[in-house]
């Protein structure tokens, strides 16, 4: 008698256990799990330093807005976050997002909350539903222009359409954490950056032809971008004779910048700045 009910609760054990690995896995809440193609421990490993779990909560009437994760890196300027949004009585939170690529444009009854970057670069924002709570996936870069003049820990800030003061609509933003893990090189051209998230070669120049190589201390290349292959983002300013130009690269994989040893731009050897 005591087997027949021993077996059928094993078999509600493993239902459970396997249906709560099954959603671990699919719901994407982890920022690793939804950014990075390869999200194992190493890779985590590789950003213990860089990545932050937040609890930082802005609460708008029912509305908890709650930043999750954040993986920021100062001097490549680049970042991740895992923001969740709910309701305080349990309902599900609206939110307008396009079904063909889950981009993210509003949420709120009415579209009411938007986001606004006070940078220039790419910023692109994900969403998906896990029950009623809506997770919101942030990837963002920032152009070397507006470097000196903007706040790196508040460039993202929330929209309240619902409120205004002083005849401007409210806003909030939370306090990013920007951590500087990189390693510094430089050649006659510039400076390049890089981190565990990707690099930043900023120049004088405008390069028609650019290829940077990151090779290990056996001089393997590990990888390789190049503009020509739209590999390699391009932006900057000119101001009268002189040129600033960023060149950027975000990683599909962390890379563990501590086995990286040299660094080539166009087959030029450049020199690390310890």
């Amino acid at each position: 008698m005591k087997k027949k009910i021993i077996i059928p609760l094993s078999i509600i054990v493993i239902v459970f256990l396997v249906a709560n690995i099954v959603t671990y896995a699919y719901s994407n809440e982890n920022l690793f799990e939804f950014f990075f193609a390869d999200n194992n421990a190493v890779q985590k490993k590789i950003t213990n330093n860089l990545l932050t779990r937040e609890n930082q909560k802005i609460e708008i009437d029912n509305y908890i807005i709650n930043l999750k994760e954040s993986l920021c890196e100062k001097k490549t300027q680049l970042g991740y976050l895992v923001i969740s949004v709910s309701d305080k009585n349990g309902n599900k939170v609206d939110a307008d997002i396009d079904k063909k690529n889950n981009t993210i444009k509003s949420f709120g009854e009415d579209n009411r909350f938007t986001f606004e970057y006070e940078a220039t670069g790419t910023f692109t924002k994900y969403a998906e539903y896990k029950g009623n709570k809506l997770y919101i996936y942030v990837s963002f870069e920032i152009n070397n222009e507006i470097w000196q003049d903007t706040d790196l820990n508040k460039c993202i800030k929330i929209t309240d359409t619902a409120k205004r003061i002083n005849k401007k609509y409210k806003q909030y933003n939370f306090d990013l954490k920007f951590a500087e893990n990189c390693k510094k090189f430089k050649s006659k051209d510039g400076v390049l950056y890089l981190s565990p998230l990707g690099l930043r070669f900023l120049t004088d120049t405008t390069m028609d032809e650019l290829v940077i190589a990151i090779k290990d201390e056996n001089d393997k290349t590990i990888n390789s971008f190049s503009n020509s292959d739209n590999m390699l983002s391009e932006s900057g300013k000119r101001y009268k004779d002189i040129t600033k130009v960023q060149y950027a690269a975000e990683f599909d994989e962390l890379l563990d910048i501590k086995k990286i040893n040299n660094i080539y731009i166009n087959e030029n050897k450049l020199e690390e700045v310890k």
